[in-house]
């Protein structure tokens, strides 16, 4: 029998952190307070050419670390990053790597609080890109105030003079019952496969009276996912859900709906079931190059599809970091 506590964490209903832009940079937390920020292109310049980018991750919790990471085109090793614009002091800085942990990162953290620019070069000391930190001070700010650090000596940005034990504990990580999936799909008679592409309005996206095929999943306990094609353009694959039980067809249902459904069934894009893990997932690009977007997993729990990860980013500025707003854990039913 589940113990209250744990029967809670599953009934409770996705809250999904929103995300906030400050100058050139993206931040978001997701419901157990880890927060993240990415660095976007500049709005007063193109610096595509450079092709780095830079995130910053921070752990809730009174002892939550920092992790910085920089990702770009670039030698395997050997690269170095500044921070310029600093006060004297800091100027001279210089770490080595692409990823920084511990006080590195935290040495890190502080000089972009106070700096310009980012500055990336091999060994040689030949730039290889720069990072606008306008915003970065900002979001480091926002991210003291989502995990109640701000007035603490844990602060980024908003530091005070309360102790580490002020800053609350990290929420507790919802559990998600997972059904395994199993078996085979049902086979679909003639009548339920023209009553799916009816009730799904889809049809009419294919005006020469073609119909694509559509894909069948076994989601274990005799129940089969069936995804009904419903248009494509550039980058992106449309299709309507249903589940299929004991003859019986239905629209699927989420405990959070997909990023592009709107008043109608929902709608996945991009959709892809792993039938080894039993995920379901969604994902809708703002455009080709993917740096914007959203994307979501489900799990099956029998009855609907559970939400266990949501990433977004409303910003198409150079990004291909999507911030995580929501995470859950998957466990077998």
């Amino acid at each position: 029998m589940l113990i209250p506590t744990l029967l809670a964490l599953m009934q409770t209903a996705p809250q999904q952190g929103p995300v906030k832009t400050f100058g050139d940079w993206a931040v978001a937390c997701d419901n157990v307070k880890r927060c993240e920020m990415t660095a976007l292109q500049p709005e007063d310049g193109d610096w595509s050419d450079d092709g780095w980018q830079m995130s910053v991750v921070r752990e809730a919790g009174p002892g939550g670390t920092w992790t910085v990471e920089l990702d770009g085109d670039g030698p395997a090793s050997g690269v170095r990053l500044q921070v310029e614009g600093v006060p004297a002091a800091g100027a001279a800085a210089v770490w080595r790597g692409t990823r920084f942990t511990g006080g590195e990162a935290l040495a890190i953290v502080g000089a972009m609080a106070n700096g310009k620019t980012a500055v990336v070069r091999d060994g040689a000391g030949k730039q290889l890109g720069r990072v606008s930190l306008a915003g970065s001070s900002a979001s480091l700010r926002f991210i003291d105030a989502e995990q109640g650090r701000a007035g603490t000596v844990t602060a980024a940005v908003a530091t005070g003079a309360k102790p580490a034990s002020a800053v609350p504990a990290a929420p507790p990580l919802p559990v998600v019952p997972a059904v395994r999936a199993a078996g085979a799909p049902t086979t679909l008679s003639a009548a339920q496969l023209d009553q799916l592409w009816s009730q799904s309005d889809c049809a009419e996206n294919y005006e020469d009276g073609s119909r694509p095929d559509i894909e069948r999943h076994a989601l274990g306990g005799g129940a089969t996912l069936v995804l009904i094609p419903c248009g494509a353009g550039a980058y992106n694959f449309s299709s309507v859900p249903y589940v299929v039980t004991g003859g019986k067809v239905q629209v699927a249902t989420f405990d959070s709906p997909p990023g592009w459904t709107d008043d109608g069934p929902p709608m996945l894009v991009n959709a892809g079931f792993d039938a080894k893990s039993g995920e379901l997932a969604s994902y809708a690009k703002g455009r080709g190059i993917g740096d914007c977007g959203s994307a979501e997993r489900y799990v099956w729990d029998g009855t609907r599809f559970r939400l266990i990860e949501a990433r977004a980013m409303g910003e198409c500025r150079g990004s291909i970091n999507w911030l995580r707003i929501w995470q859950a854990k998957a466990v077998p039913r």
